[in-house]
């Protein structure tokens, strides 16, 4: 029977996998801190790296431009510094991404849509190959004939 010599890789792997568990329960953490926040949209935490180089990645996004202001100010000075302590390491790197949430209604209403030049026609024939034109563009009512582009 052999003896082992050396120290067994799973236990190694066992503190890589501690570790990055630990990391993943405190990037949770931070996305929930966040999103617990009345003024916020979503948001999302990541920390990578190793203890010498600790990286956390963080998106928030505010409901409304007045808010992230206050949203910086939280992060920088409430959850970041909680998360590190969490952690027992001050993070190297911060990588820190605040936006505005956009509206929901980005479609032009129907009505926008009558009048204005756009054919019609297409549901007639929605297979039909688009020709192009040099001033008109796309043409789906031609049946896809293709115009003269020539510059003669």
């Amino acid at each position: 029977m052999k003896e082992q010599l050396a120290v067994s890789a799973d236990k190694k792997n066992a503190g890589n996998n501690a570790w990055a568990a630990r990391m993943r329960d405190i990037a949770f953490f931070g996305t929930q801190q966040c999103e617990l926040q009345s003024t916020v949209h979503s948001a999302f935490c990541t920390i990578q790296g190793t203890p010498e180089k600790l990286v956390v990645n963080l998106a928030c996004t505010a409901k409304s431009e007045e808010h992230v202001t206050a949203l910086m100010q939280y992060v920088n000075d409430h959850l970041l510094p909680q998360m590190e302590q969490s952690l027992g390491i001050q993070f190297e790197v911060r990588n820190l991404q605040f936006a505005v949430a956009g509206r929901e209604n980005l479609l032009p209403q129907p009505e926008r849509l009558h009048g204005s030049g756009h054919c019609a026609g297409w549901l007639d024939d929605p297979f039909a190959t688009p020709a192009l034109t040099a001033t008109e563009g796309f043409r789906p009512e031609t049946g896809g004939t293709h115009a003269d582009l020539s510059m003669a």
